[in-house]
């Protein structure tokens, strides 16, 4: 749904027409009795404009398969969403398939003797859990063996003092949003060799999806403004796409081409979607000094002024929409001439009006 907001912290409307309007009757034109109005003062007052649509910007995290299933059996339990170090995605039969944080992932059975990556991952692991003092050397000793008897004890395990292939994932970045893979769900039965593990690939998209006459309001020079929170990030309208239904989806991005959220990417959650307030800017609001828009007027070299009780004053125009201009050169308070108007007794057609006019 849309929310057209305009901003306008002057007075109502009724309240420009602070002066007095002036009738004096004109000389029949063409058989016509005619009025004029020939002068109408407004008073400046502070004020603002702006137009901005509100919406809401979708947060996705995409995700990719990190691991496979190395393990045989129906499936028992699963518990995907925000994992740290250590936790069980997904239980085959009584084993829990545990998610460690690596950046290579496991391929063999880890036990007495070997060395790589792999045994670091899993020393890290159980320097984590308490149960080695390290260092994460690669080197697959007595004391790591000692120190995966203690965490499997501390599990309910059988105490081997390795592990199997299977019962380890490794995920790039932990904590994370990990996912499962379709064929991993409770009751399914695991042959071997399916997605099991998906997880954040780190990268952020913004998204902004639309209706066809929505997208048909939003200039593309528009900015968006996000809030999460406390935070207030700025994004540009990168690219964009319709899809079969018509509806528009453009992707965001920050003024320098990189991630909304910039430095604050950190604060969101890492849920695989997460859905923002924002508003499209589609006039930047300007505050300051307002007056009707019909009070300034163009010269021919395309310079504005308004007339005041002073005469002409030049003004410069920093925004105007609704029928208000903000403008710089006078000061709230001032009287300015609004441009007249005419009225007619028959037909009710508008003349030029008889008030001063500049230019």
């Amino acid at each position: 749904m849309i929310i057209v907001t305009t901003l306008i912290l002057a007075a109502a409307v009724g309240g420009w027409w602070a002066g007095r309007a002036t009738l004096t009757s004109v000389a029949p034109i063409d058989g016509v009795q005619r009025s004029v109005i020939d002068t109408v003062w407004a008073e400046a007052s502070k004020g603002s404009v702006g137009r901005s649509l509100a919406f809401s910007t979708t947060v996705r995290q995409p995700a990719v398969p990190v691991a496979q299933n190395a393990l045989s059996g129906v499936v028992t339990s699963v518990s995907p969403g925000e994992l740290d170090q250590g936790e069980i995605a997904y239980v085959v039969g009584d084993t829990p398939v545990r998610v460690v944080q690596g950046a290579k992932p496991f391929w063999r059975d880890l036990t007495t003797g070997a060395k790589g990556e792999d045994v670091a991952t899993l020393q890290r692991l159980l320097i984590d859990e308490g149960h080695l003092r390290g260092p994460a050397d690669g080197d697959f000793g007595a004391g790591t063996r000692a120190a995966v008897r203690g965490w499997q004890k501390a599990q309910g395990r059988p105490q081997t003092g390795s592990v199997a292939l299977g019962e380890l994932t490794a995920v790039p970045t932990l904590p994370a949003a990990v996912q499962l893979g379709e064929g991993i769900a409770v009751g399914r039965r695991l042959a071997g060799g399916e997605d099991s593990v998906l997880a954040p690939t780190g990268d952020r998209e913004f998204a902004l999806t639309v209706s066809e006459e929505q997208a048909r309001m939003i200039p593309a020079e528009a900015t968006v403004e996000i809030k999460y929170e406390s935070h207030t990030w700025v994004g540009v309208i990168a690219s964009g796409s319709q899809d079969e239904r018509g509806q528009t989806r453009f992707i965001l991005a920050a003024a320098d081409g990189g991630e909304v959220c910039g430095q604050d990417c950190s604060s969101l959650p890492s849920d695989a979607q997460v859905t923002l307030r924002s508003h499209v800017i589609v006039v930047p609001r300007v505050e300051g000094v307002a007056v009707p828009a019909a009070a300034v007027r163009t010269r021919a070299d395309r310079t504005a002024y308004v007339v005041t009780d002073a005469g002409e004053v030049p003004v410069a125009v920093r925004g105007s929409g609704q029928g208000i201009a903000v403008v710089e050169g006078i000061q709230v308070g001032t009287r300015v001439q609004v441009l007249g108007q005419t009225d007619t007794e028959s037909g009710r057609a508008p003349l030029e009006p008889t008030a001063t006019r500049g230019g």
